[in-house]
């Protein structure tokens, strides 16, 4: 049984090298890189380099053929619902060449709208695939022309046909989605931060809460506030640092391995790869109660997760895994050579 993997905003990535970018002149790349990209496909890829069965279901647009191009190169099991706009790129510039390690700049597209018939056929595919499916991953923000609430409409097709859900999105789609009860929302605390307290804790997706050493008992008891009042389980990651897991009140930090800084090569989609890495876990303990599952074998599933999330951060490419790293029970995940 299949993993669904849902993308909303769906797109190329063009990882890009060079010594160090200088503004205002000519700059000149070492090396470029093409990609599926969107949060939704890279936590699919990550997934079935795990050997998880699972696919991606996304919007196309009229450059869909070059994006499935990519994806039949990559082995990657891309389904595309048919649009009319334009599929859009998005850009990570690597520095390599600073004093200070490398740095990352990604320069965000934004999304083409899609049109109601694709919005209808996408919720159709899913009704009629959902009985099949294993879970169902909704990751990222939506193209313009979704509706609002469009996320929570899914999960609870999901939630219907007993399928679990396991959530990576923020603000009011997050908000409008717990009432569908996915087991398992896995934000970043600075996002968590933005979503249910914005005047409380200041601070950006890399300052603020995001960019403290340690978890303050403010922080602590306020998240622990917003979990008595959901049935979902929190998994909040903190770059770097300690993640922590939120239930009921019951709040773990678990500690992250430490990764040099001359290990890091491109962290982003590291957060895709934890969440993919995270699921695969569960899945091979065979969970029987999503619902209640034992905050251990979360804990368990974090670990792992973060080894993906890691190895992500030593390649290249966003949502791509290194040769050496596998799960008990599952395949090695595939090479991150170039296609």
């Amino acid at each position: 049984m299949p993993v669904i993997s849902i993308c909303l905003s769906p797109g190329f990535q063009r990882s890009v090298v060079i010594d160090s970018l200088i503004p205002g002149e000519v700059n000149r790349l070492k090396s470029v890189i093409v990609d599926v990209a969107g949060k939704g496909v890279n936590v699919c890829r990550v997934l079935q380099r795990l050997g998880i069965e699972a696919f991606c279901l996304s919007q196309g647009g009229s450059n869909a053929g070059e994006l499935m191009a990519l994806a039949r190169r990559e082995e990657l099991d891309l389904r595309l619902i048919p649009a009319s706009g334009r599929l859009r790129t998005c850009t990570s510039i690597v520095e390599t060449s600073l004093t200070a390690g490398r740095r990352v700049t990604e320069l965000v597209e934004p999304s083409h709208p899609v049109d109601e018939s694709c919005v209808n056929a996408l919720s159709e595919t899913l009704a009629a695939l959902l009985p099949t499916a294993s879970a169902l991953v909704i990751a990222g923000s939506m193209a313009p022309g979704y509706p609002a609430g469009y996320p929570a409409r899914l999960a609870g097709m999901a939630r219907e046909s007993g399928v679990p859900v396991l959530v990576d999105m923020q603000g009011a789609d997050l908000l409008d989605t717990l009432a569908a009860r996915p087991v398992v929302v896995k934000i970043n605390l600075a996002e968590f931060a933005a979503t249910f307290f914005p005047q409380r804790f200041g601070g950006g997706e890399h300052g603020g809460v995001l960019a403290q050493a340690l978890v303050s008992p403010e922080i602590l008891n306020a998240v622990a506030d917003v979990s008595r009042n959901h049935v979902t389980s929190f998994v909040l990651t903190r770059g770097a640092s300690s993640i922590l897991l939120v239930r009921d009140g019951d709040v773990r930090v678990i500690p992250v391995p430490a990764l040099a800084a001359d290990q890091i090569i491109n962290p982003i989609g590291s957060g895709d790869a934890f969440l993919a890495g995270m699921l695969a876990q569960l899945l091979t303990d065979r969970m029987s109660a999503w619902d209640r599952m034992p905050l251990q074998v979360l804990e368990k599933a974090i670990g792992f997760g973060t080894a993906c999330a890691q190895s992500n951060a030593r390649t290249l490419r966003p949502g791509f895994l290194e040769d050496s790293l596998g799960l008990p029970g599952l395949h090695s995940p595939l090479g991150e050579s170039a296609p």
